[in-house]
């Protein structure tokens, strides 16, 4: 089964970021601050030792989200700038990627988690990999789709529709209707007062997700739950909306393989930018790719 990849960008620029940047411990030949820019390098060097994918895309947020700052203006508005020494290390992590062959995708005042719904959508018969954080991206979970975050040991850690069930009490399908019920103090989402996640989750399997909790609004116990459930209808229909992600193929994307298939890194080039950085550790590792790729197969 071929696989795809797909990667939330910001998601782990900012990890690295805030993971390679204490002290000040990675920098440039010429003094500036690349930490950023190496734990991708070292990211994308796993991925390419390790999951080997023939579709790689990685997903960039660009601009607001229009669609849900227009249902709920102080959407994520409490989340600070970004830092002018990461934003610095944008552009060289993008000239990265591209030598290693994966292919951005990105559109005006969409979030990188509703393109990777979108390319979920469009899988075919692929198995996915999303390299992500969010707990939102959860809910495109299923058979042949999973979460991956890098382990120790360059390792990876999946997340699946055990991991999830088990995490939040519900399967990922009902993940949007868990957290419109309760809210997500991360994005600036208010939920429904006095719903906590162990509420949430028996409500939804006992009514079977948020449409028949709806329908049974009455059948609610405690009272008070019931209440505060009925108040908070126009919550919970803007919460759905805010939380589901928009799986609409973003412009400029034909299909699979002409729009993401992933090409053959450019070992020369790689090489090139780990040398100006002072990547020294990397070169081996980027020395023996290079020479493998260059040794012609039997077949």
């Amino acid at each position: 089964m071929d696989n795809i990849v797909i990667i939330d960008a910001y998601a782990h620029i900012y990890r690295n970021y805030y993971a390679m940047s204490k002290g000040g411990a990675f920098q440039s030949p010429d003094g500036q601050p690349v930490g950023a820019i190496f734990g991708m390098a070292r990211l994308l060097m796993q991925i390419e030792n390790s999951l080997k994918p023939k579709y790689a895309a990685v997903a960039f947020d660009k601009g607001k989200p229009k669609y849900r700052c227009e249902l709920l203006p102080e959407y994520k508005a409490q989340r600070p700038p970004m830092p002018d020494d990461l934003r610095a290390q944008v552009q060289p992590i993008r000239e990265w990627f591209l030598a290693f062959g994966w292919n951005i995708v990105e559109e005006e005042g969409r979030e990188a988690d509703d393109l990777i719904a979108a390319i979920v959508k469009l899988k075919e018969d692929c198995s996915v990999d999303i390299l992500a954080f969010d707990k939102d991206i959860m809910q495109l979970v299923q058979p042949n789709v999973r979460l991956l975050a890098p382990g120790k040991n360059a390792t990876w850690i999946p997340t699946e529709e055990e991991q999830v069930q088990e995490k939040f009490g519900v399967a990922p399908e009902m993940l949007p209707a868990y957290l419109a019920l309760l809210g997500d103090s991360s994005d600036n989402v208010k939920g429904v007062d006095g719903v906590g996640p162990k509420t949430a989750a028996k409500l939804l399997n006992d009514f079977n997700g948020i449409d028949g909790l709806i329908q049974n609004i009455d059948n609610i116990e405690p009272k008070r739950i019931q209440d505060n459930i009925r108040q908070g209808q126009d919550i919970l229909d803007r919460n759905m909306k805010l939380i589901t992600l928009d799986s609409t193929t973003p412009k400029g994307f034909v299909s699979l393989e002409q729009s993401i298939k992933k090409k053959e890194p450019d070992w020369k080039l790689i090489k090139e930018l780990a040398e100006a950085l002072a990547f020294k550790s990397m070169i081996p590792a980027i020395d023996k790719a290079a020479k493998a790729q260059l040794q012609p197969t039997l077949f």
